[in-house]
């Protein structure tokens, strides 16, 4: 019990002594307090389930005061709190500790003792509360684990509490809670910022105190009970506020914990715990505090003079502020540096609030990027620890810094073996601030930090890092860390890397130097003096006298300068000659020999050098050692030892470290062998390597690598230190490295520039460097900027490159350079070192652009006369002297400046033979101007012109024979005076309509009523209208244009459409502009009334709201045209969107597109929501990049949908596939150009998974209607295709072949493979199973590989088709020469030996090689798409033995000699143009063959003899007429569909056998040559015939087929009265007749003379005539009624139960064909002249076969009854029980009949039948027996 007392006491000791420290800690602290009485409040109701009845009645009693107490210190609480909670843990913790160390001889008594203590406790809580406001001024780091780590020791402790207490809270809690509901709201407005989140401690802590509150004693509440006015006390002061939520809840537990010791049998191990669930913060405070102290220390300094690094100085004595500024990436993936400069560290941490996790900071070398990072640590430091008040910031708002618990600072360059970020932060940090265990210890708690902690990495030096698995373009940091902040400093052509992404980039910042270099050259200049020897003043008149000016833009080479000049160094301007002084002086400090060059040997920058001569050894081994790491496979910016020593002695080596040449670093987890080195700049690296290429005797231009064909702008640092030192070389270089499509693409720069889609201003220094040139090409705009910038840097590396050589003292200035550009952003430096390279390359220049007076116009004639043969791209301000001097020149584009003479160019234009663009601006045209005819496009800008002139020019460019384009832009009209001229003007304007003008395009800006009068009626092409003004002044001529085929509008339109458009539009563009949702609704219905399909492209078009229109009149408008689109029919329209919005995609819901075309996945997912609605869209292209599952809801009706260039992950091309797959029609699938996305860029670990899942999902579905085509495919594209069951694959490429080779016989369900490209070796494509066709479109391939092809055709086991379309066979010579020979030998043998009898070849284009490999081979069918593929493979036919098929087309004239195979069958002519002479031949060919062959005519056309030969050709068909009526043609059978009167007359009197024809045309045209037809048997018809059948059939005919016919009852009855005259019997088949009904003909007129024609028909005898009824109809039978035909065939028993009630009219009927199945009682009523019935090929059941033999009994006289195949179903079958009484009662009936007269003839039949026969009386039973 003393031990306890003196606890207590100490406590309060303790209170007291800690108040001190308590304050210092509360300095940075911060409440949130509005969190943390709500949550108190929760816990609170939550915990007065336990409480006991006594102490609610002490509770209470004491609400009222505690009450008013709690009001009064919300008052007290509002004039001092400022931030936030106070950080007690440690003062927390060690109280716990000392009371844990005293608890355990604790007894009862301690509950008085607490009670006599509490008054003291009360009085020192509030002397510490009456400091407290003073103190609190910012909130503590890491409250949140401070309080969990209290809960956690607590919560070990609160066992055994009683279930009393908690009774007694429940029953109290609502009193308290409502006090403390109003004290919430009142302190709630005194809280700045909420860090902590404590939510989670107070629930943590109830759970603490529910598990102690379960063995408290009786004695404890009674103690609680008299003690509660002294706690009510203590809710007064201040400490409520936190204590009343955190120290209040402590102390009770503290209480509990007190008296729950003496059940704790294990207090060490709980101090143990306690401990160590300390550690972890106590650890992230430490390593705080120690990276602070590093940064601080290591940090604080910057070097002031590149000439001696050691020489440092405070760095806030030299930081300028550096010049910073934002970078947008535009949308077509171009990036423009804004005019918003960084002021600010949240612009640069944050966008839109929202925290960017990766900001990239770029910038050229020395401009300052390291400087930047180094000064962002240390404001941190300075932010997040004691603010120093002398301290300046970068920026002003230095306190966001304060949001980042940790900053880690990472050289990448000393990282070059590292790939991952935690990694190089041990290598770097950890291990330079800890030892031993500590260090160990601080590596585990790492990730927990990354992980939980809201911080900083920086990252200097990326274009120094490379990946050593060449895998990642930036070093691994979890994508998990969502409060990270990346901060990434580079260079920029580091950028360029396509692999960072525009979208991983959330903000990219451009470091151009700093905001005041005058400043910096202040700072520096003072920090080396002492007194103001020299000033800063004298520093820049020094510069500006040596034209350096444009070096102080680099910080680092500015502070260069600023030592050389104070070492008093003579300087000229050259970069190599200050490398060599700073390397001179370098050498100098580590003690090197003097030592001097000699004038003349040596180069001239190193003339002034004094300690290179005697080192030169080491100088050259150091150039020889930077050439080789700069032209490595990677270049290196960092080696080790080992790769130095390479190049290097040790001695050597020691000496350059020593000099600060190279600079030695170690990491942490290499041996000291392994050291990195690097040089002291990459510059000097650059330098040195330049130097070593310009001093070595070896040619290595020739040796290097070209990685990419643009390096040479990543080497241009290079290459201009190269011109300094031996200008030749760099030449040599330059040509090296270039190739002919980069200088295409400068060419297409300039050519661009000159048309003016770029201005002076884009030549300005902008964010937009190599990064953006090296970018993939996405589009024409995205080309066009490319080049351009492409040129505008060359140019600018060429400059630099002069200026160098010049200053280096070159002598010959030998830069070759084709192309020129003179403006007025050049400086005067830049200008007069082109025009030295101007006047150099002046006999070949290729692009002169003169916008500034820098040439003297003698200088630009001598050009012009040098060049006149490789001039090709001009711009220039036109005199009479230069149009003289460009006469005959080779000049394409032409931009003539300023106003001109144009009579001085009127005879020197058509001269220009080879120009195709021409601009003059400012210029008055009074006379006609003569175009030269390659000229494509036209532009006047701000010209004055008259009607006449304007007409002249339309004409002259309407006669060109190509597209031109004719550009107007502010164009003025001049009216004409005078009778002479509107004579004039009239004759102009009727021969300007007279003109076809298609082929022109005009442009029109700014233009004017008489303007578009002008154009009226015209047939231009192609109207662009940049302003909805010049819309507004066409409309009223735009339907009058009736050639015009494309719209462009740009501008702002409102209200309805009222645009007249003609009919022959094609295409209406939107470009950049704004309309209302009323007019492009208007719009969409002008559009559908076309009758003809239409695009209608909305590019960055905005749609008006109703409010920016007339509000709610335009909403009721809006409403109105939306009602009327829907009702419209909009499929022939096709809409293209780009930038399009919700409003626009809305207005598209429910209407009837045909075609959709989304340029950005933002449009698709845009347009996602309405694309369901589409109930007529056909077609859906998607552009862009797409991840995660598609949602795409696609129209039942859409067929096509194609994915464009861009991306997709594979997670959303298996499920689009999927949702293609339920749609119930074929549908085509486009992949063109698209990059299947990897896991690691989508969600890693989730996405593969969701991949596996869906992969699951596609192999289960049917995917059979899809043909998917593939161009620019990928291995992971066609491994997710595997097992699938698409339908259709076509590959687009020979390279999507042999990708898809693996996996195509996984496809089980492939029909039809098409390929396009080049196929050499042997095919090893693994086909599947199911394979129909395959398909050669264009493209080329070897014989072996054909014929392997084939082989592995002939290897299925079923019909395939194989196509070759214009197919280029190639030689062995374009292979592998005699190699290749004897392949295809082995091949050609061993296609002979296989059965190719299964193949289909179809050939078009094909060559005379291709068909030497088909010799021999037996080929089924071959079609053979062209006469010269016919005539090529003539050679060859009839060595096709197995040849069954021929399809002929083409044009064929003379006689066929087509040598025909005796295996064929059929030969069909599809589409054919012929001379009869060459039919005729070809049908006596036919004759020859000795078996029946078809000969199918679809839609030939018979040549006229004029167009053959004339008279001779007519003696020849005399000829071969003669001929062919001597051959028997008995054994053709001729097919004809759109025949001709010529073709029929051809056959007339001859002796074909058979004859089809297709279509009624044809019957009719035959009619009057069939009866001339003596050998034909057999005539089949199709097609639809009315009236009366006029046939003339031959006397030979035995059989008419009516296939599919639709015919009227007179023409079939007049057909069959035409039968019945044939003196022989003939058959009638009706396969699928259908019988018009007289009111679809002549109504009653039609009746009578049906009826007639019935009274005919029955007056003829048609005994003759066997009909055959297929798909019968009920009138058809009843036309039959009565009729005397002889022989009835029914092939089903539909047809039967039909017939059934008129076959007993049929009198003279002896035979009946029954056909199909039969059930139940034969009710069939016979004539009673039938002698024959025979069943065939059926089934029937007993009971039906029965009652049939029971009818035949019948008749009185003998009949024939034929079972031929018939199948006797069981009783089963039939009507089970119930059919077995019918047999059984049918048994008895057939038993009582006389059977006598009935023959019975039986083929296979079974025992049943037999054993129905048994007992029967038949007379006469024949059984046939089928060996």
């Amino acid at each position: 019990m003393e031990s306890a007392i003196e606890a207590q006491s100490f406590m309060g000791f303790e209170i007291k002594s800690s108040e001190a420290s308590l304050a210092r800690q509360i300095e940075k602290s911060e409440i949130v307090t509005r969190p943390t009485i709500e949550d108190t409040e929760m816990t609170l109701q939550e915990n007065q389930q336990y409480c006991t009845s006594e102490i609610v009645s002490q509770i209470g009693k004491q609400s009222s005061s505690l009450s008013s107490e709690l009001k009064s210190s919300e008052n007290n609480l509002s004039a001092h709190i400022k931030t936030s909670a106070i950080d007690a843990r440690r003062t927390i913790d060690d109280r716990l500790m000392e009371v844990k160390e005293n608890q355990q001889d604790c007894t009862t008594k301690i509950v008085s003792q607490i009670g006599k203590q509490t008054s003291s406790l009360s009085s020192e809580l509030k002397s510490s509360e009456n400091n407290l406001p003073a103190l609190i001024e910012n909130s503590a780091i890491d409250n949140r684990r401070t309080i969990e780590d209290t809960e956690m020791a607590l919560q070990e402790n609160q066992q055994d509490c009683t279930t009393e207490i908690m009774s007694q809270i429940r029953q109290q809690t609502s009193s308290l809670s409502s006090e403390l509901k109003s004290s919430e709201t009142n302190i709630a407005a005194y809280i700045e910022k909420s860090e902590i989140c404590t939510r989670s401690t107070i629930e943590d802590t109830e759970m603490a105190l529910k598990e102690n509150q379960q063995d408290c004693t009786t004695e404890i509440v009674f103690q609680i009970r008299q003690h509660t006015s002294s706690l009510s006390s203590e809710m007064k002061s201040t400490r409520r506020a936190i204590e009343s939520l955190c120290r209040k809840t402590d102390h009770h537990i503290a209480v509990a914990k007190h008296v729950n010791v003496d059940f704790s049998n294990n207090k060490d191990s709980e101090n143990r715990t306690s401990t160590s669930k300390d550690e972890p913060l106590t650890k992230c405070q430490d390593v705080r505090e120690r990276l602070i102290q590093f940064y601080t220390t290591t940090k604080k300094t910057v070097s002031v003079s590149p000439l001696r690094e050691s020489r440092d100085k405070p760095i806030w004595d030299v930081f300028v502020q550096p010049k910073l500024s934002n970078v947008t990436i535009e949308k077509d993936g171009t990036r423009k540096k804004t005019e918003n400069p960084v002021h600010q560290y949240k612009a640069l941490f944050y966008k839109d609030e929202k925290l960017n996790s990766r900001v990239y900071v770029q910038g050229e070398p020395g401009m300052g990027k390291t400087t930047f990072l180094t000064k962002l640590a240390l404001d941190w430091c300075d932010a997040v620890s004691e603010h120093n008040p002398a301290y300046k910031a970068t920026f002003s708002d230095a306190d966001t810094l304060k949001e980042f618990q940790f900053l880690f600072q990472i050289s990448l360059r000393d990282a070059t073996d590292q790939r991952d970020v935690i990694e190089m932060i041990k290598t770097q940090l950890i291990d330079m601030i800890y030892t031993g265990d500590k260090r160990e210890e601080t590596v585990k708690l790492l990730p927990h930090i990354l992980e939980r902690e809201k911080y900083i990495v920086t990252m200097d030096g990326l274009n120094e890092w490379v990946d050593r698995l060449n895998k990642c373009v930036l070093p691994l940091l979890p994508k998990f860390h969502t409060q990270c902040v990346s901060v990434i400093a580079s260079r920029p052509w580091k950028m360029a890397d396509e692999r960072i992404k525009d979208s991983e980039i959330n903000s990219l910042i451009e470091i151009e130097g700093i905001i005041d270099p005058q400043d910096l050259a202040k700072k520096v200049i003072n920090s080396l003096q002492t007194g103001n020897v020299n000033t800063h003043s004298e520093f820049i008149k020094y510069v500006k006298e040596r034209e350096l000016m444009h070096l102080l833009t680099s910080p680092w080479l500015h502070t260069l300068l600023v030592n050389l000049w104070m070492n008093k160094m003579a300087l000229s301007s050259s970069l190599c000659e200050i490398n060599c002084i700073l390397l001179d002086i370098l050498f100098k400090n580590a003690h090197g020999k003097k030592g001097y060059f000699q004038k003349g040997n040596s180069f001239r920058c190193l003339s002034n050098t004094r300690f290179i001569q005697r080192q030169i050894d080491i100088f050259d081994a150091l150039a020889n050692a930077a050439f080789n790491f700069t032209f490595s496979s990677s270049k290196s910016l960092v080696f080790t030892e080992r790769e130095l020593l390479n190049f290097l002695s040790e001695d050597q080596l020691e000496f350059c470290l020593h000099a600060g040449v190279l600079t030695k670093r170690y990491s942490f987890i290499v041996t000291d062998q392994d050291a990195q080195f690097s040089f002291i700049h990459e510059t000097v690296q650059e330098f040195m390597a330049a130097f070593h290429i310009a001093n070595s005797k070896q040619d290595f231009i020739t040796q290097f690598r070209i990685g990419f064909k643009h390096n040479v702008l990543e080497m241009s640092q290079i290459i201009i230190y190269l011109c300094g030192l031996d200008c030749k070389t760099a030449n040599k270089l330059i040509h090296c490295l270039v190739d002919g499509e980069f200088l295409k693409d400068i060419s297409h720069g300039m050519r661009i520039y000159i048309k003016g889609f770029y201005n002076q201003q884009h030549f300005r220094k902008t964010a937009e460097r190599i990064e953006n040139v090296l970018k993939s090409k996405h589009n024409q705009m995205d080309s066009n900027a490319r080049c351009f910038l492409l040129s505008v840097l060359f140019q600018r590396m060429i400059i630099a490159g002069c200026i160098e050589a010049k200053a280096s003292g070159e002598k010959e200035l030998c830069l070759n350079c084709r192309d020129f550009t003179f403006n007025t952003n050049l400086t005067e430096s830049d200008s007069n070192a082109l025009k030295l390279l101007l006047l150099y390359n002046r006999s070949d220049v290729r692009s002169l652009i003169l916008e500034s007076n820098c040439l003297q116009i003698s200088e630009i004639l001598a050009v012009i006369h040098k060049s006149k043969h490789s001039l090709v791209n001009v711009k220039i301000t036109m005199t009479p002297e230069i149009s003289k001097a460009i006469h005959h020149s080779s000049i394409q584009e032409l931009n003539c400046i300023g106003q001109f003479d144009v009579s001085s160019c009127s005879c020197v234009l058509p001269s220009l033979s080879q120009l195709t663009y021409l601009r003059m601006e400012d210029t008055s045209f009074l006379e006609d101007i003569v175009l030269p005819d390659t000229i494509q496009q036209i532009d006047l800008s701000k010209c004055e012109c008259s009607f006449e002139w304007l007409c002249s020019l339309l004409i002259t460019l309407s006669s060109l024979d190509h597209p031109v384009e004719c550009k107007l832009w502010n164009v003025v009209l001049q009216s004409s005076e005078g009778d002479e001229s509107h004579t004039h003007a009239s004759e102009l304007r009727s021969e300007i309509l007279s003109q076809n003008m298609s082929n022109i395009e005009i442009f029109v800006e700014n233009g004017s009523k008489e303007l578009f009068e002008l154009l009226r009626d015209t047939s231009i092409g192609i109207l662009n209208l940049s302003t909805a003004d010049c819309a507004s002044l066409a409309s009223e001529i735009l339907h009058t244009l009736n050639r015009l085929t494309k719209l462009f509008l740009w501008g702002i339109y409102t209200g309805r459409c009222d645009l007249k458009l003609p009919a022959s539009l094609q295409c209406i563009s939107l470009q950049e502009g704004v309309c209302s949702s009323e007019w492009l609704c208007s719009l969409l219905i002008t559009l559908s009334s076309l009758d003809r399909p239409v695009e209608c492209d909305l590019w960055h078009v905005v749609l008006q709201s109703s409010e920016e229109t007339r509000g709610d009149e335009s909403d009721a408008n809006v409403s109105v045209v939306r009602s009327e689109k829907l009702s419209h029919d909009l499929s022939n329209i096709a809409i293209s969107v780009d930038n399009g919005s919700k409003e626009l995609f809305e207005l598209l819901r429910d209407t009837s597109i045909g075609t959709l075309n989304l340029i950005t996945a933002d449009c698709a997912s845009l347009a996602s929501e309405i694309l369901h609605t589409l109930n007529r869209l056909t077609r859906l292209y998607l552009w862009g990049i797409y991840t995660g599952r598609c949602d795409l809801k696609l129209p039942a009706s859409l067929q096509c949908i194609s994915l464009l260039e861009g991306g997709c992950s594979s997670e959303w091309l298996c499920s689009l596939l999927i949702t293609l797959s339920s749609l119930d029609r074929p549908v085509e699938c486009d992949l063109w150009n698209v990059v299947l996305q990897s896991s690691e860029e989508t969600h890693g670990d989730e996405s593969d998974a969701n991949v596996s899942v869906v992969r699951s999902e596609i192999v289960s579905h049917d995917l059979s209607n899809i043909a998917i085509s593939v161009d620019n495919g990928s291995k992971e594209l066609f491994e997710l295709l595997r097992d699938t069951s698409i339908g259709t694959l076509n590959l687009i490429t020979a390279d999507c072949a042999s990708l898809a080779s693996e996996i195509l016989h996984t496809l089980n369900r492939l029909t039809r493979l098409y390929l396009w490209g080049i196929y050499t070796g042997r095919c090893d494509l693994k086909l599947p199973a199911l394979l129909q066709c395959i398909s050669l479109l264009e493209g080329g391939c070897s014989s072996e590989w054909l014929c392997s092809l084939l082989i592995t055709l002939s290897s299925l086991g079923r019909p395939v088709e194989c196509d070759l379309r214009n197919v280029v066979l190639q030689s062995s010579e374009e292979t592998r020469g005699d190699e290749s020979d004897a392949n295809v030998s082995d091949l050609r043998s061993e296609i002979l030996t296989h059965d190719l009898c299964n193949i289909q070849i179809s050939v078009d284009n094909g060559r005379k090689e291709l068909f030497e490999l088909l010799r021999d081979t037996s080929i089924g069918i071959l079609d053979l798409r062209t006469a010269d593929c016919a005539s090529l493979t003539s050679e060859i036919l009839y060595t096709l033995n197995r040849l069954t098929k021929l399809f002929l087309a083409g044009t064929y004239t003379g006689r066929c000699d087509l040598k025909l195979p005796a295996s064929l069958q059929c030969i069909i002519l599809p589409k054919v143009k012929c001379a009869p002479e060459w039919l005729c031949s070809l049908l006596i060919m036919l004759s020859s063959l000795d078996r029946p062959v078809e000969c199918e005519l679809w839609d030939v056309v018979l040549q006229s003899s004029e167009e053959t030969g004339g008279d001779e050709s007519d003696a020849n068909v005399s000829v071969v007429r003669s001929e062919i009526l001597s051959h028997d043609l008995s054994n053709i059978v001729i097919s004809v569909d759109n025949g001709s009167i010529e073709l029929f007359e051809l056959l007339r009197d001859t002796s074909i056998g058979t004859l089809n024809l297709i279509t009624a045309d044809c019957a009719s045209l035959a009619s009057e040559i069939f009866h001339t037809l003596n050998r034909l048997t057999k005539l089949y018809l199709l097609g639809t015939y009315t009236g009366r059948c006029d046939l003339k059939l031959p006397a030979s005919l035995q059989c008419i087929i009516l296939a599919v016919v639709k015919c009227t009852p007179e023409w079939l009855c007049s057909l069959l009265i035409t039968l019945s005259s044939l003196d022989h019997r003939v058959k009638c088949e009706l396969w699928d007749v259908v019988l018009q009904s007289s009111e679809e003909i002549r109504g009653d007129e039609s009746h009578t003379y049906v009826f007639d024609l019935r009274s005919e028909i029955l007056s003829h005898d048609m005994s003759n005539i066997e009909i055959l009824v297929n798909k019968g109809s009920k009138e058809l039978f009843e036309l039959l009624r009565d009729t005397s035909i002889g022989i009835l065939n029914l092939p089903t028993a539909d047809c039967a139960s039909l017939a059934s009630e008129i076959l007993h009219t049929l009198n003279r009927l002896t035979e009946l064909f029954l056909w199909g199945i039969y059930t139940g009682r034969c009710d069939l009523k016979l004539p009673a002249t039938l002698q024959c019935i025979r069943l065939q090929n059926g089934r029937c059941s007993s009971e039906w076969l029965s009652s049939l033999l029971v009818t035949l009994s019948s008749l009185n006289h003998p009949v024939q009854c034929v079972l031929f195949d018939i199948v006797l179903q069981s009783s089963e079958e039939t009507r089970r029980y119930e059919s077995d009484s019918h047999a059984s009662d049918l048994r008895s009936e057939i038993l009582s009949h006389d059977l006598s007269n009935i023959e019975i003839v039986v083929k296979n039949l079974s025992a049943e039948l037999f054993e129905l026969l048994r007992g029967t009386s038949i007379g006469s039973l024949m059984l046939l027996i089928v060996h």
